[in-house]
This record gives structure tokens, sequence and C-alpha cells, in this order.
């Protein structure tokens, strides 16, 4: 027996339903128990992730967590590019609701949105803003010592206070010099952090070791567009006033 044209019609869009439905990512809690969580995480709340499983939306206590998989959303990759672009404001923009909501979930994009929202407001001149976004930072990441250290410098920068922008910048670039292949996960903060040292050589007087540093950028570290960019004119400067690299 023929199928109806009705129901034949209707076969070929259930078909086509189920051929062009799109594949939506899913984020994934793992608990330490070994309970596995798919859905979408809608924020943190508390000490607690919060996932929408199908319907219902639930919240995982971080204590429980042993591992979360969330990929950057779009807004994370339009700040990023504002922010490299030197568009503050519109990084502003799209990083403060992303901390405002995500903040203390471990994943490392929101680690780096949180940690780059300090040194946006520092760019923007909010300094007492910047400061509060950095003790934030420094709560829900205890154990990011080098991010915060890299934006507590640019604080110390900003008012002047070379010496403890120094004494904060100098171990991370001592281990950015102890890696062997430059890249992975601290690339961006070794970047950012080794142009800074040389703006603080610079002003200080020091300007064989600002250029020294600033080539580094240039040549080898140059994971962070907008450090390589300040690295790459600084180090013009410094050339054409014939300063040699010790």
């Amino acid at each position: 027996m023929k199928a109806s044209i009705p129901r034949f019609l209707a076969v070929c869009a259930a078909l086509g339903f189920a051929v062009s439905a799109p594949l939506t990512a899913q984020d994934v809690i793992v608990q330490k128990d070994g309970q596995r969580r798919e859905g979408e995480i809608t924020g943190m709340k508390g000490e607690a992730i919060r996932i929408k499983v199908g319907p219902a939306e639930t919240a995982v206590p971080l204590a429980n967590v042993a591992s979360v998989d969330m990929k950057a959303p779009a807004d994370f990759d339009s700040a990023l590019q504002s922010w490299q672009s030197g568009n503050t404001p519109a990084a502003l923009a799209k990083l403060t609701p992303l901390v405002q909501k995500f903040r203390g979930l471990p994943v490392p994009w929101v680690v780096r949105a949180s940690a780059l929202l300090p040194e946006a407001l520092l760019a923007a001149n909010r300094t007492a803003d910047a400061e509060s976004a950095l003790q934030d930072f420094k709560k829900s990441y205890p154990d990011s010592a080098a991010a915060a250290d890299l934006v507590t410098a640019r604080l110390s920068f900003s008012k002047g206070n070379l010496d403890d922008a120094r004494s904060r910048l100098e171990p991370i670039v001592q281990s950015a010099k102890g890696v062997k292949l430059p890249g992975g996960p601290e690339a961006v903060s070794y970047s950012q952090a080794i142009c800074l040292l040389g703006d603080v050589q610079n002003q200080s007087g020091d300007k064989p070791a600002a250029l020294a540093n600033y080539l580094l950028v240039t040549t080898l570290f140059n994971d962070d567009a907008s450090s390589a960019k300040r690295a790459a004119e600084q180090a013009e400067i410094l050339q054409n006033e014939k300063t040699i690299v010790p």
C-alpha cells in the first residue's frame, strides 16, 4: 500500500528536520563522584555553578566539581578583538556582563576575562573600579597569582610606583625566559609582562634593558597583539635614539 500524500510529506518533513537540525555544543560539568552533567551553564550563584539540563536548572557546588568544559561565547571573542584593537569602551561593554555572570567558573576563558576586566577599567581611567575588580579576581581565582601580579603591576605602574611594578613583573619574566617554546596558556601573560617590564625600565632610564625586552616581545613572545604592537613602536623609538642592547 502506498503512503498517502499527507503522511508522505510528514515523513519527509520529519526526516528533513532530523538531518538539518543543528547540533549544539553542550557544556559539561564532571563532579568528583563521577556524575556528569551536560547542558547549558547559565552562570554562577554564590559558590555554585548554575546549569540548565533540559527544562530544569540546578546548582552544582564548586566544592563538588572535578572539571568544567565550557567554550567561550562570541561576546568574549568580541571583547578580546576590541581590546587588542584599542577599543576599550567596546571591550568593557562585552567584558563587564560576562564577568558579572560567570566570575568564579573554573574555565580558562572566564579566568582570562576576569583578569582582563581590571586592566580594561584601568585603561579607561577607572582606577577605583579596577582595584575592586582586581580584588574580586584574586578572591575568585586564588591560584592565579601570576595574572593577579600582572594586573597589580599595571596599577602600580599607572601610579608611578615603578619599584613595586618591577618586583611583581621580574618573576613572571624570568619564568617566561625559561620556556623553551613560547606559547601555551601563559603566552599572552608573558607577552604583556615582558612589554610592561620594558615600559618600567624605559621610564626608569634603563633604556638598553627596556629595548632588550621590547625586542623579546616582537621576536618571540608576541602572542598578545597589543603588547607586540607597543613593543615594536617603543623599540623603534629607542633604536632611533641609538640605544644598544647590552
